[in-house]
């Protein structure tokens, strides 16, 4: 297996309920989570740091507003 491939497994083993994605000929990482999230980075570790600081945020308490 290549690097990448080794990459993409870890994030998706750490992060379950997230999509992944590798664009080599842009050199980006991508995330994607719902409908609503995605994130990119330059490499799978920045990209695993997205989501952690993402996923320690606290949620809101009431609803979002527009």
């Amino acid at each position: 297996m290549t690097e990448v491939h080794l990459y993409l497994r870890a994030l998706r083993e750490r992060f379950p309920t997230w999509a992944f994605l590798h664009a080599p000929f842009a050199d980006r990482w991508f995330a994607l989570h719902g409908r609503r999230t995605t994130l990119t980075a330059a490499t799978a570790q920045e990209l695993a740091a997205h989501i952690t600081r993402l996923q320690t945020r606290p949620r809101p308490a009431g609803p979002r507003p527009r």
